[in-house]
C-alpha cells in the first residue's frame, strides 16, 4: 500500500543506494535533485488527494453494491445559507452530515440546535478554517480541533466523533492531531464544485453526471447555489431508484462519543 510511511522508507532506500553507489561508480548529480522531486511530488499528491489514505485512513466512500449516496455540508452554519439548505433537506425527507467551523458555530447556535433537532449529524471542521491550517504546529492544531468540540457540546450536548480536514487536505500533523482526538476522517467522492461553479444548471448537470453508488456529496452550506439546486438533485437521485442515507448510517460507525 503507498503510503506515508513507505513512501519515505523507498526514498531512504533509494538514496542511500545512490549513496554507496556514488563510492564506486561515478553518480550523475542529477539523479539526487531528481529523487528529490519525485518524494517532494508524491507528498503534495498525498497530501492535496483526499482519498489516498497517504497519511492517513480517510473514509471516502460507502458499497458500491448498495443504490444509495450520503450528502455532507461543509463550512457552515451560516445564517444566510443554512437555513435554506435546511428547509430543502426537511422538505424532502433527508438527514444529511454538517461540518462545521467552530467558530461560525458560536456565532449560529440556534442554527447548530436546529440541525441537531432536524435529526442530522454535525462533525468537526476545525474552529477557523484558517487557510494555512495544515501547517499549524500540532498544539495550535489540536486546540482548533478541541474548540470546534467543546462549541458543539456546550450547544448540543453531544461530543463529535468526526472530522473533516479544510480543504480535505492531510499531512502527518493532520493525521497525528486527527488521531490523537480519536476521531474519524471523513472525505468524499464527489466533489459538487459548489464554490466555484456560478450557473445552477452547470452545478446540477455536474452532480448528475457524476453520481455514483456509495458517493459522500461535498456541498458546502454557506453558498446561495448550493440551496437552490439541492431539491432538483434529490429529485433526481430519488427518479433514478437511489436512497440518500445518512452518513453514520451510511457508513455504519458513530457519530457521537456519547
Amino acid at each position: 500500500m503507498l503510503n506515508f510511511r513507505n513512501a519515505l522508507m523507498g526514498f531512504t532506500i533509494v538514496l542511500a543506494a545512490l549513496l554507496l553507489a556514488d563510492v564506486f561508480i561515478r553518480i550523475s548529480p542529477w539523479f539526487y535533485p531528481g529523487i528529490v522531486l519525485v518524494m517532494i511530488s508524491l507528498l503534495t499528491w498525498g497530501s492535496m488527494n483526499v482519498s489516498s489514505g497517504f497519511y492517513m485512513k480517510m473514509l471516502c466512500r460507502g458499497s458500491l453494491e448498495v443504490r444509495s449516496v450520503a450528502l455532507s455540508f461543509d463550512d457552515g452554519p451560516d445564517a444566510a445559507f443554512t437555513p435554506g439548505i435546511l428547509d430543502v433537506l426537511n422538505e424532502n425527507c433527508v438527514q444529511a452530515a454538517f461540518f462545521v467551523v467552530g467558530s461560525r458555530a458560536d456565532e449560529n447556535p440556534g442554527l447548530v440546535t436546529r440541525i441537531q433537532r432536524e435529526g442530522h449529524i454535525l462533525a468537526g471542521h476545525s474552529h477557523t478554517h484558517g487557510f494555512f491550517f495544515d501547517l499549524l504546529s500540532l498544539n495550535r492544531m489540536k486546540q482548533e480541533l478541541t474548540f470546534t468540540e467543546g462549541s458543539i457540546l456546550r450547544i448540543t450536548g453531544k461530543r463529535i466523533r468526526l472530522f473533516r480536514p479544510p480543504y480535505g487536505v492531510t499531512n502527518p500533523t493532520v493525521a497525528k492531531a486527527v488521531s490523537s482526538m480519536r476521531y474519524t476522517g471523513i472525505g468524499w467522492s464527489l466533489k459538487s464544485k459548489d464554490t466555484v461553479k456560478q450557473e445552477e444548471d452547470a452545478l446540477l448537470r455536474r452532480l448528475i453526471k457524476r453520481v455514483r453508488p456509495g458517493d459522500i456529496v461535498l456541498f458546502h452550506d454557506n453558498r446561495a447555489i448550493t440551496g437552490k439546486v439541492l431539491g432538483a438533485f434529490i429529485d433526481h437521485l430519488r427518479q433514478h431508484h437511489y436512497s440518500v442515507e445518512r452518513l453514520d448510517h451510511f457508513l455504519q460507525i458513530e457519530a457521537y462519543a456519547d
